[in-house]
């Protein structure tokens, strides 16, 4: 596969979810729309990685998404709190949490 077509689906992916983070109000969809982001730039390393059969790389980016599943649960986690508090996940809400 041609190392543009890698390169253009990251960007688009990237563009996705850094909509999806400035227009999104809702806290779940900001978690995902993070994912993407950093999936997309993840999708980035590993394609220009393969132009020269790196492997480390590859492992480095197991290990980047590894952390990015454990971002996710403690997002899920906070917003799941959240929920039980006051009946509804909104990003607006975070203000009033007293930590």
């Amino acid at each position: 596969m041609n190392i543009i077509y890698i390169l253009f689906l990251s960007m688009i992916l990237f563009t996705i979810g850094i909509y999806g983070v400035m227009t999104s109000k809702v806290g779940m969809k900001v978690i995902i729309s993070l994912e993407i982001v950093l999936n997309s730039a993840l999708l980035d390393v590993v394609g220009v990685a393969s132009l020269y059969y790196s492997t480390s790389v590859v492992v480095f980016s197991l290990f980047v998404i590894a952390i990015g599943v454990i971002e996710s649960a403690v997002g899920i986690a906070i917003f799941t709190l959240i929920s039980k508090k006051y009946g509804k996940i909104n990003i607006s809400l975070l203000g009033d949490i007293k930590w």
